[in-house]
């Protein structure tokens, strides 16, 4: 998306970064990464390989789980992946493994896993950025978006102080 962006072709971005990959535009909310599992709960033991749900690469969420657990010296495998969000929550409720993602949309059938009860490492926060075409013959709908866009996170961060 954000290659269709510099192109002009799109005129305004909500896009992912993480705190090594610097990106213009402006932050509208950082939020931490956790680790999803079935709304029952997931314990790594040891010994055990963990089993994996991601994204298709390249992602984010599926580059910052990559990283944890290699530093971590997890063993893992990737039990499922998919380009779409709905399938990634169908393969951890179903029990084929956990994912990272952020706490935001979870189904009921899916649980954010306590990091200390699971065994799993710690993982990065990450923001989502807005990129808007100012200046560029974008037109007006896309600056009322942004305005808000701009409006709503603003809320979310006062309802998080």
């Amino acid at each position: 998306m954000r290659a269709a962006f510099e192109a002009g072709d799109l005129d305004l971005v909500l896009l992912w970064r993480d705190g090594e990959a610097a990106s213009p535009g402006e932050t509208m909310i950082d939020l931490p990464m956790v680790w999803v599992g079935p709304e029952s709960g997931y314990r790594l033991e040891a010994g055990v390989t963990l089993p994996l749900v991601a994204f298709e690469a390249p992602c984010l969420f599926r580059r910052a789980a990559l990283a944890a657990l290699d530093d971590a010296g997890i063993p893992w495998r990737m039990s499922f992946s998919s380009p779409s969000l709905t399938g990634l929550w169908a393969a951890v409720a179903a029990g084929l493994g956990v994912t990272v993602r952020t706490s935001r949309g979870l189904t009921p059938a899916l649980s954010p896993l306590d990091q200390v009860t699971s065994g799993l490492p710690t993982l990065p926060a990450l923001s989502l950025s807005l990129l808007t075409s100012q200046g560029r013959s974008g037109g007006s709908a896309a600056e009322r978006l942004a305005a808000v866009l701009r409006e709503a996170f603003t809320e979310e961060r006062a309802l998080r102080a």
